[in-house]
């Protein structure tokens, strides 16, 4: 078969491929090890690249200079063309361990590029004899019968790697995935060029892939702390993920420094660094110590492999006593620092990664509060309340992403009109397993969790559609109160998405009066919390602070926000009926708020002796069992509906 001629056969690409390798080579091995496997299969990628272009680059030169003829010229090329296919294999290989590919998995995979490497191995080994794979024979560069499958062999290797890419993305930041499957693009597109153009490019193509996996994916800088050279967090979790996934067996013995921040504040935080620095370089040294991680700004992670939680709490005591005694720096006397330090045994405590770091936080935060200074050890704490956090968070965003929140309408009567006049809004939770779970539980979790954002979002078109469709307008309800988290506020413009949903169901700002708990103080300095609030009044909707007394009570925050309405916290009501002291204090507490022309809502009321006083001593408005407990849509209608015959019962 009649190939390409090759009147010139140039090395200039070759040149640069072997000086951009060895470069790397260099930075690699400069460069502190990052313990992962993918890692180590980059570096194979490149040796490989290294090899296919030094032994094309020998045999283009030894067959120029006339050393060796057509037929030693085709047996190097055969070595060139089946490093080459092996390249296309260590590359896929590379994306399994890379992509976290399960080892049965994985297993399956390799064996079916091992059989397409064989494959071609068989061609190469007979192509200087047979010509039945590339060869070159009277100046032209041919393909042989069987070359086609060669490159079919080679294609399918590739093609594999981008379908493990695509199935596996979510495991990996998008912008890496984009970068792996344009690498792949990239290399394709130079073996047909190099097909095309009979230009010898296909290995600088490769070592230009290389050189962009190295920059972005692989450089040790994306590892390594600045500070204290440690391997960092993502560094950690790759690394935690590999063997969880590959269910190995290690303990890890996380050492968090007790109140690090008072060392910065009282030395310095050039003193501080150094500290850590130190901190680390001892850690690393310890005997049985296999890998140690910068966790956090001022705690640890060390991995030992192959130990029980037993021997690492062995280990935990050698550190310990380390921490006995004062770290010394160039600038400053001893210093005496404590830790806090607990043990963890994988995959025992946790069989994945999320749950891992889950079951540390929690654990340490424990263990600061009742061991600090000492050694904890996960596996002997109540863990109850975590994993129970942990099963509500799931039936939250369940319920968010199937739409499943109930929202409860709860009246509030206005003394003065002597009707509901508004009600509020109250979220409900139902969940198949756990059952009905309390606001006051899954609110905190969803906060903490970021869940409130979507959660609040939900409740508030709930309420929007609720008075579109029922035409509240049209009946005594003037307005539907709605609660707002703190968490809430503190997103740029929120407000914007407020406005962008009352428009969508084009219910009016005076229809709607936001609730701001009083746990908002915390948050109320923020720029981002005022422009919200500051956004939403001008808007026309009304401000009202909830649980007021509830713990947050601050009167410069009541006297600079533009509250409409202050709810008295129903601890307060009831605790004013039980102790002298309370009531005087809740009657004076009104009478001031009174002089500040707030509207005052009095929750929690459930008898006519608190009604007939809290009435009397100036709260315009009532909201409690007494009048009526939070109902569904439906009942709700249907009580104020009700509301003559009501009222005339309570009076």
């Amino acid at each position: 078969m009649r190939g390409f001629i090759m009147l010139e056969w140039k090395l200039d690409y070759n040149i640069a491929t072997i000086i951009i390798s060895v470069m790397l080579l260099a930075w690699y091995l400069h460069q502190k090890k990052i313990p992962l496997s993918s890692y180590v299969f980059f570096l194979k990628f490149n040796l490989s690249v290294l090899a296919c272009t030094i032994i094309e680059s020998i045999g283009v030169t030894l067959f120029k200079s006339g050393i060796i003829g057509e037929f030693g010229f085709n047996v190097f090329m055969a070595f060139y063309s089946f490093i080459a296919c092996l390249i296309t294999v260590i590359y896929a290989c590379f994306v399994f361990e890379y992509m976290h590919v399960s080892d049965k998995n994985k297993k399956f995979l390799k064996i079916f590029l091992y059989i397409i490497l064989s494959i071609t191995m068989i061609i190469d080994a007979a192509t200087p004899f047979t010509k039945i794979g590339f060869y070159f024979y009277n100046n032209e560069y041919a393909i042989g019968k069987f070359g086609g499958l060669y490159a079919l062999l080679s294609g399918v290797a590739v093609v594999t790697g981008i379908a493990v890419i695509i199935v596996k993305r979510k495991q990996i930041p998008a912008s890496r995935v984009y970068i792996l499957i344009a690498s792949i693009v990239f290399s394709t597109l130079m073996f047909v060029v190099q097909l095309k153009f009979t230009i010898s490019i296909l290995c600088f193509g490769y070592i230009i892939v290389c050189l962009t996996l190295y920059n972005y994916i692989f450089n040790p800088a994306l590892y390594i702390d600045n500070l204290t050279q440690l391997y960092n967090k993502d560094c950690m979790r790759e690394y935690l993920e590999y063997r969880l996934e590959r269910n190995k067996q290690f303990s890890i013995i996380l050492v968090a420094m007790d109140d690090f921040k008072y060392i910065n504040k009282t030395y310095g935080v050039d003193i501080g660094d150094n500290l850590l620095v130190q901190v680390g370089n001892y850690l690393r040294g310890v005997d049985g110590v296999d890998e140690v991680f910068g966790y956090g700004s001022d705690q640890f992670g060390v991995v030992c492999n192959k130990i029980s939680v037993e021997d690492a709490k062995l280990l935990a005591g050698i550190i310990e006593e380390r921490f006995k005694h004062p770290w010394y720096s160039e600038s400053a006397a001893g210093v005496m620092m404590s830790s806090s330090t607990c043990c963890f045994e994988c995959p025992k405590d946790a069989d994945n990664y999320g749950n891992l770091v889950e079951i540390m936080d929690y654990a340490m935060s424990m263990a600061k509060k009742t061991n600090k200074g000492g050694i904890s050890v996960a596996g002997e704490m109540d863990l109850t309340k975590m994993r129970s956090e942990k099963e509500i968070e799931k039936a939250v965003k369940l319920a968010i992403d199937r739409d499943e929140l109930m929202v409860y309408y709860q009246p509030i009567f206005s003394v003065e009109k002597n009707i509901y006049n508004s009600a509020e809004a109250l979220v409900r939770l139902n969940d198949e397993k756990l059952g009905w779970i309390s606001p006051e539980v899954f609110i905190p979790i969803a906060e903490k969790n970021g869940l409130i954002i979507s959660l609040g979002d939900q409740i508030l078109r709930s309420v929007c559609k609720f008075i579109r469709d029922n035409k509240l307008s049209e009946s005594s309800i003037e307005y539907i109160e709605v609660n707002i988290s703190p968490v809430q506020l503190q997103q740029p413009e929120y407000y914007k998405k407020v406005i962008d949903i009352l428009e969508e169901y084009e219910v009016k700002p005076s229809q709607i009066n936001i609730e701001i708990t009083e746990t908002a103080n915390m948050v109320g300095g923020s720029d981002i919390v005022n422009e919200n609030i500051k956004k939403i009044v001008e808007y026309g909707i009304t401000l009202s602070l909830d649980d007021y007394g509830s713990g947050y009570s601050n009167l410069d925050y009541i006297n600079h926000m533009p509250f409409h309405i202050i709810k008295i916290d129903k601890y307060i009501v009831w605790d004013a009926f039980e102790n002298i002291k309370a009531g005087i204090t809740l009657e004076y507490t009104i009478r001031m708020l009174n002089a500040l022309n707030y509207m005052i809502v009095a929750e929690g009321v459930e008898t006519r002796e608190q009604k007939e006083h809290l009435a009397e001593i100036g709260c315009h408005y009532m909201q409690g069992w007494y009048y009526s407990k939070a109902v569904a849509e439906d009942e709700f209608m249907q009580v104020i509906k009700k509301i003559p015959d009501r009222i005339e019962q309570m009076n």
